[in-house]
């Protein structure tokens, strides 16, 4: 099996802490950070797991700003900007994963989705097989090779390509058009009117994307599909915006220029030893720290 590269979808772990753990840390500036605390334990874990590995870390910064307000302005319209607590917590678990010697990505852009899709695409171009670290569905899209994995780590069980094909009856590539179909509430992407899942994947049986559904209307009014001609008519009705919502769904493989780096950077003891005591970590957290801080190239 090629050697592999851990993507890791930063922000779900950030938010899962600072929701799952109390406000029991305080930074030196009086601040909490609980989100920092959480996120320093996660990647301890990893790195305890893979001390060799390669790693890049993908943290979101586009929310009101990302490229795909420009297709559709009511993209992610529900969606808050972090308070000021919150912000200082996330610009804080990106330091401490540089510190690490993880390189990390943000851009005001493009999200942290586009940026996995692209280091996934560098990653590939050098031999590598991709770990795709988040419990996001949507980066299943980036399960293109038999070996890849999507791992909500440490919490559940490794999915490849196969299990994730199983487990939601479509392809990864199709990952897309399936919400572009169906609409995705969380981003506040309109689908078609009644086109379900269920109906989304049936049609996606049968044909790869939503162009090659749309081209084949009459084929499929003239089907024996159940609701053939309420289908077809959403179809048509609403064509535009299915294709609009397409473009939403869609990662951009492109959004880094050049390959990041994979490898772990040395680590600066004394800078992280001062991080953790400026953040407020207990002894035991900086001793493990210390002790998986070695691995960096």
């Amino acid at each position: 099996m090629r050697p592999a590269v851990h993507l890791i979808d930063a922000s779900i772990y950030v938010f899962r802490a600072f929701f799952a753990l109390p406000d029991s840390w305080i930074s030196a500036s009086g601040l909490s950070t609980n989100a920092v605390v959480g996120f320093a334990g996660f990647v301890a874990g990893l790195l305890e797991h893979a001390p060799d590995g390669r790693f890049f870390a993908a943290f979101d910064e586009s929310l009101g700003t990302c490229f795909r307000h420009g297709i559709h302005p009511g993209y992610k319209q529900s969606r808050a900007l972090p308070d000021p607590a919150l912000a200082f917590q996330l610009s804080a678990c990106r330091e401490f994963a540089e510190l690490m010697g993880i390189a990390c990505a943000a851009s005001p852009l493009y999200e942290a989705d586009d940026l996995l899709a692209s280091a996934a695409a560098h990653a590939r171009s050098s031999g590598h097989r991709c770990v795709v670290l988040s419990r996001d569905k949507d980066l299943g899209q980036l399960l293109s090779d038999p070996d890849d994995r999507l791992w909500d780590f440490p919490k559940a069980e490794a999915q490849d390509r196969a299990a994730w094909i199983e487990r939601h009856g479509i392809r990864p590539e199709q990952l897309a058009a399936r919400l572009a179909l169906t609409g995705d509430k969380i981003d506040d992407i309109p689908g078609v009117p009644g086109i379900g899942e269920r109906t989304a994947i049936d049609l996606l049986a049968d044909y790869d994307d939503v162009e090659d559904i749309l081209s084949s209307l009459p084929a499929i009014a003239a089907s024996r599909r159940r609701g053939s001609a309420r289908i077809v008519a959403a179809l048509e009705a609403h064509a535009s915006q299915l294709r609009v919502a397409r473009q939403l769904t869609a990662l951009a493989a492109d959004a880094l220029a050049e390959a990041p780096r994979f490898d772990r950077a040395v680590v600066e003891a004394d800078r992280l030893e001062a991080f953790g005591q400026e953040m407020g970590f207990g002894e035991r957290l900086r001793q493990r720290l210390r002790q998986v801080a070695g691995g960096g190239a």
